[in-house]
Parts: structure tokens; sequence; C-alpha cells
């Protein structure tokens, strides 16, 4: 830039470089030097010490290196170029003080470079920090909600058990076994995307074991495209909307069966489960278990969901959209 400027500044110049290279080059030399030294000088202070200190004793720190710099370019040039060429670029005589003035445009030039630089880059990992810190925080929820699920699961499941225990039921073994099924799906399964095919085995399963708790005959439909099977969405996310059904519905009526869909349409995963409400919730058709899962699919899916909740004196369903294209 310093040769570019002076090129375009005068023709001379270049008669100058041709008629004595060896003082042209050490001058770029020196130029170079000096641009060097005020940038990366700033910079490397301003990464080991800018977080370490105040914002006062950092200007000090910066201006002390300008300073510095203008006392290497004195050395540089009056002292080593005048060795080797036989003159100086100042006049015997200059005072210290002229000599700072006069190099104080380089100095704010030179060293703006390095503290820019250094802000640029002290920006950019900021904001990656902040967006690790961000990931981590949504990581860390995320894992503490899944968390909740099998508590919250293993009551509802055991209350169930207990009951047929009670009743002295020959049910109760099977319910054993197929609640360890369910548990090793909520457990080995939660941390990481599953197909819609596996979680709606776990639903049947589910849905086996609240018929061994019924006396009546349980009715269920579930209605499903083949080509929603292998896409893959968050755990235990149909779960929570069969359990809240089964907890707040009519679940033996064959003309009201809890019904449960999943397909496709313009590249949006449509899920609900719909159920007629039990007179005696027609006031609570909601639960953790809901909340819970709205809020993992907030932190799964970002805006790019939808939760549907509508009810009526008779029905009530529930509609999971999500948006896979984006």
């Amino acid at each position: 830039m310093e040769v570019l400027r002076e090129l375009l500044r005068s023709s001379t110049y270049l008669d100058m470089f041709l008629s004595a290279p060896l003082n042209s080059a050490l001058g770029f030399l020196q130029s170079s030097v000096l641009f060097l030294a005020y940038a990366l000088f700033s910079y490397v202070f301003l990464f080991y010490r800018y977080k370490k200190q105040g914002k006062g004793l950092t200007l000090i720190g910066i201006i002390a290196i300008a300073l510095a710099v203008i006392g290497l370019r004195y050395m540089v040039e009056e002292i080593i170029i005048k060795a080797i060429t036989g003159y100086g670029n100042y006049y015997e005589g200059t005072t210290a003080l002229y000599y700072i003035t006069d190099n104080l445009y380089y100095a704010i030039l030179y060293t703006a470079f390095g503290v820019c630089w250094f802000f640029i880059q002290y920006s950019s990992v900021r904001d990656r920090q902040q967006q690790e810190l961000l990931l981590e925080n949504k990581k860390s929820e995320l894992a503490f909600l899944k968390s909740q699920i099998n508590p919250h699961f293993l009551f509802n499941m055991l209350n169930n058990i207990y009951s047929l225990i009670n009743m002295q039921s020959d049910k109760a073994l099977p319910a054993i076994e197929k609640l360890s099924q369910l548990l090793r799906y909520s457990l080995y399964e939660t941390d990481k995307l599953v197909s819609i095919r596996k979680e709606l085995e776990a639903v049947n399963g589910y849905i086996e074991l609240e018929k061994l708790r019924f006396r009546e005959s349980v009715q269920t439909t579930i209605t499903t495209t083949p080509n929603v099977l292998d896409l893959r969405v968050a755990p235990f996310m149909i779960m929570p909307l069969v359990e809240n059904a089964f907890k707040h519905g009519v679940v033996t009526n064959a003309k009201r069966p809890i019904e449960i869909h999943t397909s496709m349409q313009d590249d949006q995963l449509v899920v609900w489960v719909r159920n007629a409400i039990a007179k005696r919730e027609k006031h609570e058709v909601g639960g953790i278990g809901i909340e819970n899962l709205q809020k993992r699919l907030l932190l799964t899916y970002g805006d790019h969901f939808k939760l549907l909740k509508e009810a009526n004196d008779e029905f009530f369903k529930i509609t999971i959209i999500i948006n896979l294209k984006s």
C-alpha cells in the first residue's frame, strides 16, 4: 500500500527505485517491519491482556506499544539503515518530540489495523462461544426434559401394575414384561431421533399394557401412511398424546375409539390423536406429559413445528405438524 501510494503520488518514485534498488528495497522492508510491529504487537497485547485488565490500562498499553514501535523505527532507520547506506530518514539534530509527532500518523494507522483485527476476531469468537453456550444450554434442558419422561411414564405404569396385583390378576406378570420392554425403549432410544415405525411399536406396547388393566375391551385405531414409517422424529413424540388420551378419555367405547394418525401433507409430518372426553375429565384434558412434549419439540425443531389443541364438549384432539423440509 505504501509503495502503491508513492507510485501514484509521483512517477519519480519508480526512477528512484531503478536508480537505487537497494535503498528502495530497504525502504519497503522498513515499511513492512513497521506495519507488522504496530499491528502484531497491538494484537498480541490485546489477545493476552484485554480481558485481564480495565479498558483504561488497555488504552495506556496500546499507547505504550505505539511509542515503543516509534522507538523501534528510530533504531531501524536512524541507526541500522544509516549504518548500511550512510544516511537516515531525518536531518541531523531532529528532536525526539518532533520524531514522535512526525510518526503519529503511522502509529495510529498501523496500530489501528492490529486493534481492529483483534476486535473482529474477538467478536467472532464471542459469537461462537455464545452459540456454543446456547447449544449446551439447549442440550442440558433437553436432557432434563427427557429425564422427566421416564419417572412420569414409570409412575403411571406402576400404578397400573399395582392395580393388577391388587386384584390378584394373572395379567400382572405379562404387564411387568411389557413394562420392561417400554422402559428399554424409554432408556435407550430417547437420546437420539427414532423412526416413526419404532415409536408406533412402543405405542402399541403401551396400548397392550393398558389392555391388561381394563376389564372391558380397549378401543383404539392407528392409521398411518407407509411413506412416514421411516421418518426420524423426536422420541416419545406420539406416546404422551396416547397417554393423555388414556388418562382423560373414553377408552372402551367402540363407537368412539382413541384415534392415532400419522401422515405426510406437503412436506409436513402430521400426527394427531383424538379421543372422546370422559365425563369426569371435562375440565382437565392436558398434563405434564403434554407440557414436557411441547418444550422438547421447541428445543428440537425450533419454530418449524406446531402443536394444536382442539376441544369441545365431546372430543379432544392434539395435532403436531412438523415442517420436515425446513
